[in-house]
């Protein structure tokens, strides 16, 4: 079909057709007197183009998501933070600008001006908006920190309803959760780039996916290097500062859903065999060398050290292993 045609169908100017193409967003044919011949994936990928402007994402990041859509999610959530960020700034120079309006006396001067000005920009309003705001995006909030603590297994797609129920569930556990769960993933996570949180994910996803594939000298190998880091956490005082802070303010207070596993096992191919392999590897190699005579002095200095945060479930084992092989490479890097 010619321009026109799909200018017609998806409601775009003839200059931004032209300006999507010269990105590479779409390559259509030409005909053999030159003339643009365009098909209907053209005209799909013009209106999937169209719905991401009108999200408001810059023709930088629609580029950037073409070409590798596995950060798609990593992409919009900066997104999302960028737009929350400005909305937020718009509503409190709105509530300022009415501010001074209230105070401006008719037929004011620039002393008047300066005298409202001095009034608005401390005022309540501004505050009461922010809060508004962050509690009106709650749900969002609660779904970024679901894609963060559960991403690494997330890896089949919503095509079912008992899939969608059981995202649905799992948003509902992250956004009930105690405040001391979001603060601590907040002072962990928070702080983080976009780069960084991609980065992260892909540590904890090879670390996952690498134990599927684990054979008996693989889990001896992990078996020994969970004892290793053990005894390293009764030799150095700031990596075992560093635990226990992560330890009280992300382990030490699980979601509370009995049905988490088998939601995660509805949303997930990895979740269930990388649990048996971790608990395998535990019972195998690390548990029974604890329960000999120099574990049970490597857990004499373990509870030496951490005090009421000594614990060796699986569930802390699992986010000791975690914490070894993302955050602190993060750090080291």
């Amino acid at each position: 079909m010619k321009i026109n045609e799909v200018m017609k169908r998806t409601g775009l100017s003839r200059k931004a057709i032209y300006i999507y193409e010269d990105r590479g967003f779409l390559s259509p044919l030409k005909n053999g007197i030159g003339y643009r011949e365009y098909g209907e994936g053209d005209v799909e990928r013009l209106l999937f183009i169209a719905k991401l402007r009108e999200l408001g994402l810059s023709l930088e990041e629609i580029a950037q998501l073409l070409q590798t859509p596995e950060e798609t999610d990593i992409l919009l959530q900066k997104h999302f933070e960028r737009t929350q960020r400005e909305l937020s700034e718009a509503m409190q120079r709105l509530s300022q600008v009415q501010t001074v309006l209230y105070n401006l006396p008719p037929n004011g001067g620039l002393e008047d001006l300066v005298r409202a000005a001095d009034i608005a920009i401390p005022a309540n309003r501004a505050i009461a908006a922010a809060r508004y705001l962050s509690e009106e995006l709650a749900p969002s909030a609660a779904r970024r920190l679901t894609m963060h603590i559960f991403e690494t297994f997330l890896d089949v797609p919503l095509d079912t309803p008992e899939r969608w129920e059981a995202w649905y569930a799992l948003l509902e556990t992250v956004e009930t959760a105690p405040y001391v769960v979001w603060e601590g993933f907040e002072e962990y996570y928070g702080a983080m780039t976009a780069e960084q949180r991609y980065k992260d994910y892909c540590l904890r996803r090879a670390l996952v996916t690498g134990y599927i594939g684990y054979g008996p000298e693989e889990e001896k190998a992990k078996g020994d290097e969970i004892l290793r880091m053990l005894d390293q956490l009764t030799k150095d005082e700031d990596y075992a500062a560093r635990w226990r802070r992560y330890y009280s303010q992300v382990v030490k207070h699980p979601l509370e859903n009995e049905n988490l596993s088998q939601q995660m096992e509805v949303l997930s191919k990895v979740y269930h065999p990388y649990n048996c392999k971790f608990n395998h590897v535990m019972e195998q190699h690390v548990y029974p060398f604890l329960k000999g005579t120099e574990g049970t002095v490597l857990q004499e200095r373990l509870r030496a050290v951490l005090g009421d945060d000594y614990d060796m479930s699986p569930y802390t084992m699992i986010y000791f292993d975690f914490f070894n092989n993302t955050l602190e490479k993060l750090t080291e890097d």
